[in-house]
């Protein structure tokens, strides 16, 4: 049996939706009985655990033959304690093997809020001596298209410090399809995955396709990263000032440039254009 955690969120609920339409053994898991509400209607078993209490976790993860670990967000202290959590119940409780989901930029030297959250996490899996695989992903285009486009969109400007940065951008639609086929394959253990779209842009270039998208002028300006942390601290509860400016600083350092061909080689496709994410999303509006 699969189970996939974060089984109410985005990630979590499509790749347990594709493996149960794949004829998979399945269950999803849940943080409460309000979460399990908003996937009843995929009709798989689902299971509920507090990610702060370990043997919550043993039970959801009893009779588990492969755990689809979507990460968590949030504080990174409470993050880097449940995962912690998971990894360890998991091994308790026997899982054959952990598909987990990590980022691009796990190097010791970044600075991005997160990284030592990830790195914490692969370091313990590999320790654990319970099987595994990682999927570490690069920027989400979802996330460049809410947090970074649709503003732009209504004022006609993209400010960020991030001046000549180049990204590769990955649609949550194609980051799921890699999960849910690195669950299901027999060949996949103990094999890291960096799932990247095709091309890295610069953001002169996603403004710019944006703009021909979304019929709307949108510019790109570059701005000084304190510019950006203030401006960010009055729009936003932390962690997320914080957040967003430490992963503007690694996108500059080029730390999500990089393009990576193990998307195509697990699903034997290329992973969706950019600008064709956001022509999906444009008529999806």
């Amino acid at each position: 049996m699969i189970l996939v955690t974060g089984a109410s969120g985005y990630v979590g609920s499509a790749v347990l939706r594709r493996l149960s339409q794949e004829g998979h053994a399945v269950s999803g898991m849940v943080g409460n009985f309000r979460r399990a509400a908003s996937v009843e209607d995929m009709g798989v078993p689902i299971r509920i655990a507090n990610y702060d209490e370990r043997a919550s976790l043993e039970r959801a993860f009893r009779g588990v033959e492969r755990l689809v670990f979507v990460a968590r967000d949030g504080n990174a202290r409470a993050v880097m304690r449940q995962h912690a959590n998971a990894i360890d119940a998991a091994t308790t409780a026997g899982v054959g093997r952990i598909v987990f989901m990590s980022i691009t930029d796990v190097e010791p030297s970044s600075a991005f809020y997160f990284t030592p959250v990830y790195r914490d996490a692969e370091r313990r899996l590999l320790a654990s001596g319970t099987k595994w695989t990682v999927l570490r992903c690069g920027l989400y285009a979802d996330f460049i298209l809410s947090h970074w486009i649709r503003p732009a969109i209504a004022s006609g400007e993209m400010s960020l410090p991030l001046e000549d940065a180049r990204v590769a951008p990955i649609a949550r639609e194609d980051v799921a399809d890699a999960f849910a086929m690195a669950a299901a394959a027999d060949d996949c253990e103990g094999k890291t995955f960096e799932l990247t779209g095709p091309a890295a842009h610069s953001f002169e270039e996603i403004a710019d396709a944006a703009g021909r998208v979304f019929a709307r002028p949108v510019r790109f300006a570059a701005i000084a990263p304190a510019d950006y942390l203030e401006r960010a601290l009055d729009e936003m509860a932390e962690p997320w000032p914080h957040a967003f400016s430490s992963l503007c600083k690694s996108i500059a350092e080029g730390r999500y440039a990089r393009v990576s061909g193990d998307f195509e080689t697990l699903l034997r496709r290329p992973a969706a254009r950019f600008e064709d994410f956001l022509r999906g999303a444009a008529a999806a509006m």
